[in-house]
């Protein structure tokens, strides 16, 4: 019983080889529990796994995060941000996208997101649950997800943000589940070299988000509970990027 580890680029020269086989056990059955066995294998490991927003895991192909399951027989690929795009270099962007029930810490997101030596612009964009819409009192928010799709849709935005943007990093993380007024739902992090193109991927990132990333929101209201309707102008909001690019090009 045993995970096939393979490691590319970079990481591949800190690991010091290009695959190993790894054990299953119950410590190592999600991607999480994976990296922190690995950290503690030799030097190199821990090097190559250190930054863990650098860092990026596929299981059987396919893009995993943090709290992914495996399964004995799994092929799991460590490597680095993928070079590409054109415009900002998304390669050399450390995306990291999280969709969960818990709550975050803005402070420790942030300090991830600003470690980069020429990292001199952090834009922070926090949605939180409203206790009032108009005259109606909302006691409490459940988000519902599409798990998968989600995750590529929010990843898709981000690439398109560090291909636009010279970006060193972006940070996003979406809750779901019930909710209470005054919770956070979303944490957008844009950290970039200069101000101007880390003010202007967070406002894209949450403007696309809102458009793009399928997720719905029932409310419970004083009235009883109701589903939030898409509204007009959050479709006006990522439009402008849209037409911001056209005129650009």
């Amino acid at each position: 019983m045993s995970l096939h580890v393979l490691y590319f680029a970079w990481m591949r020269a800190r690991v010091g080889r290009a695959d190993e086989d790894i054990a299953f056990s119950p410590a190592v059955a999600t991607v999480a529990g994976l990296l922190d066995h690995l950290s503690t294998l030799s030097p190199g490991h821990e090097a190559a796994l250190a930054d863990r927003s650098a860092v990026r895991v596929a299981v059987n192909q396919d893009y995993a995060q943090g709290d992914a399951g495996l399964a004995d027989g799994d092929e799991v690929a460590i490597f680095p941000p993928v070079t590409g795009g054109s415009g900002g270099d998304a390669g050399a962007c450390a995306i990291e996208i999280r969709v969960q029930t818990g709550d975050f810490d803005v402070g420790a997101e942030y300090a991830r997101a600003a470690g980069g030596d020429a990292t001199g612009g952090i834009a922070i964009f926090v949605g939180q649950v409203r206790g009032r819409d108009g005259d109606q009192t909302i006691g409490a928010m459940t988000l519902e997800h599409y798990p998968g799709m989600t995750e590529r849709e929010i990843r898709r935005v981000a690439e398109q943000a560090a291909t636009r943007w010279p970006l060193a990093a972006i940070r996003i993380i979406h809750r779901v589940g019930r909710l209470q007024p005054g919770e956070r739902i979303v944490l957008v992090i844009a950290a970039s070299a200069h101000r101007a193109a880390a003010f202007d991927a967070c406002a894209f990132l949450i403007d696309w988000l809102k458009t793009r990333a399928p997720f719905w929101k029932l409310e419970d209201t004083s009235e009883g509970p109701r589903w939030v309707a898409a509204k007009a102008s959050d479709d006006a909001a990522a439009a402008r990027w849209r037409d911001d690019h056209t005129r650009q090009a």
